[in-house]
């Protein structure tokens, strides 16, 4: 019993030893940065100089000075005393002082405090026209002058040093003779007698002067979808490098050189972030003499990547007759179509449609399309079957005989309006021989829908007015219940051709177009009706709308009877 007691407090200390090895090692390999503080902003002879308290184990320290959020001056140093040489900043400028602290692993540790420090000494006023006149002496102004100081500015043509002044004052004086023979970019220093550089200011002489810049378009507060931007302007004249600055929240992102064509710009999608706002500004620039550019600038709000419209076909798949010519469409402009007859599913090496495809024969085909800077869109598939079939149409105009509409246009309820366009409709297709049926205005959904699956409708067609909270919508909109259900092309066929009479059809604001419901409307759900859609035949609260759909219910009604009846045919 004692030997194992002594065995296991032998193996109790191994244990305890390793442990505290393993502790210490780990501490070794992971030193801990400890608390420190920036105490003070020495001005020395040469420069200033930043004191911090020392933080344990570390390795250096990065220093950063910032000016309105901007950062202005950076430094790394092992020591704890730091020379902040080569820092310009112009008299009373406000500045905050960050340090952090690293170890040998790049851990780091901010600091416990900022140091807010005011920049006194004296400064050229930055304002000034740094571009010299011909013949003229350059006249320099001082901010913050202290005549208990001496001052000295020297300048220099690139790295060639011209001209010292003797003592100034509030005004320095290069003459004109000391640079007439030099062009381009000159350099102005301010010393102080001990050699402490103060501020800089450069000027140009004999450079050719760039051209005021204009914004052509977009227009100064610009929202589009995650797209290309195209910017066109005029002006610029001898400048001989363009860059593009995005700033966000005032905060510079990027600056990237462009390279116009015909004075038009083209941003890159990939510039961008989806649902931002940013500032754009453009500058025009000779050579890298950006005191000196022009620019102009405009707001952009860059939205979401929006999807591809789905395909959809000009003809009914269900029943259609061979020879029939169907097209392969897409809402959205500039896009490629693929598709298969094979059954097989759409890549980007199918087929490209290109011409109508002829019908001879039964055949599936699925369909995708693709767009620049857009997600691809879903897959459609078309069952196509040659066969004759009269058209069964159920026809189920909005019921509300409550929801009133603007009664100066003559536009009384939605019930009534809607019923008598569904009478022009109805009268319309049962002249081209379909059978029409209609839903019972006293019943709902749940008895139309039952009715319509009963009567086996090909098509059953929900048709209502809009309306707005703040009465200010307009346009057309038709609901199908997403992008693959089998009522999308032919709702799409209503929506194109109606849209084309509609009196708003240039502006793109009142382009509704296609919406999905996603399960939330009864009759074009797929899992309650066969081959359901519901239109929004404009807004009854809006006076213009409503005064469209008021004194064009024939016209209306016949042009949605006709997109019917071509599909069927």
């Amino acid at each position: 019993m004692k030997v194992n007691i002594k065995v296991g407090i032998v193996i109790f200390l191994i244990f305890l030893n390793l442990s505290f090895f393993a502790i210490g090692y780990y501490a070794y390999l992971h030193p801990k940065l400890g608390d420190f503080t920036i105490e003070t902003v020495v001005e020395t002879e040469k420069f200033l100089a930043l004191n911090i308290t020392p933080s344990s184990n570390a390795t250096k320290y990065e220093v950063e000075v910032v000016k309105n959020d901007e950062v202005i001056y950076e430094k790394t140093e092992e020591n704890t005393h730091i020379s902040l040489d080569n820092l310009e900043a112009n008299y009373n400028d406000e500045l905050e002082i960050k340090v952090k602290a690293y170890n040998k692993n790049n851990e780091e540790k901010e600091s416990l405090n900022t140091y807010n420090y005011v920049y006194k000494d004296a400064s050229f006023k930055k304002e000034q026209n740094h571009l010299l006149a011909k013949s003229s002496d350059l006249v320099l102004q001082l901010d913050g002058y202290n005549a208990q100081e001496n001052y000295y500015v020297h300048v220099y043509y690139g790295k060639k040093f011209l001209y010292e002044t003797k003592k100034v004052g509030e005004e320095v004086v290069v003459p004109y003779d000391v640079v007439k023979d030099y062009s381009g970019r000159l350099l102005a220093v301010l010393y102080t007698e001990s050699g402490r550089k103060l501020s800089t200011f450069t000027f140009y002489l004999n450079t050719p002067v760039v051209g005021k810049i204009e914004l052509l378009s977009p227009n100064s507060d610009f929202s589009t979808r995650w797209n290309d931007v195209t910017i066109n302007y005029a002006g610029g004249e001898n400048a001989n490098h363009f860059y593009v600055n995005l700033y966000t929240d005032g905060n510079l992102l990027s600056q990237t050189e462009v390279f116009p064509e015909n004075k038009t710009i083209i941003l890159p999608a990939t510039m961008f972030s989806e649902e931002t706002s940013y500032t754009v500004v453009l500058k025009a620039v000779y050579e890298d003499y950006f005191e000196i550019s022009e620019t102009t600038s405009f707001a952009l709000h860059i939205g979401k990547k929006e999807t591809t419209s789905p395909v959809y076909v000009t003809h009914n798949p269900d029943f259609i007759k061979s020879g029939t010519q169907v097209e392969l469409k897409s809402r959205t402009a500039d896009t490629t179509i693929y598709y298969t007859t094979d059954g097989s599913e759409p890549t980007t090496s199918s087929l490209i449609y290109e011409n109508p495809l002829v019908i001879t024969q039964d055949m599936i085909v699925k369909t995708y399309a693709v767009s620049k800077n857009r997600f691809d869109s879903a897959i459609n598939t078309y069952h196509f079957q040659i066969r004759d079939k009269t058209p069964v149409i159920y026809l189920s105009p909005s019921n509300q005989y409550d929801n009133y509409g603007v009664e100066e246009a003559g536009f009384t309820t939605e019930k009534e309006m809607m019923n008598k366009l569904a009478d022009v409709i109805e009268r319309e297709l049962q002249a081209a021989g379909f059978v029409v049926y209609r839903n019972n205005p006293y019943g709902d959904i749940n008895a139309w829908n039952s009715f319509s699956n009963s009567v086996g409708a090909d098509f059953h067609f929900a048709i209502h007015s809009n309306g707005s909270t703040n009465h200010t919508a307009r346009g057309i909109e038709i609901h199908v219940d997403d992008e693959t259900s089998p009522s999308l092309s032919i709702a799409t066929n209503i929506y194109e051709n109606l849209y084309t009479i509609y009196p708003e059809n240039t502006n793109s604001l009142y382009d509704r177009g296609i919406k999905y419901a996603r399960g939330s409307l009864g009759e074009v759900n797929n899992n309650y009706v066969n081959n359901g859609a519901l239109i929004e035949v404009a807004f009854h609260d809006n006076y213009d709308d409503a005064l469209w759909i008021a004194q064009n219910l024939e016209q209306i009604g016949q042009n949605i009877a006709s997109s019917i009846i071509s599909y069927y045919n």
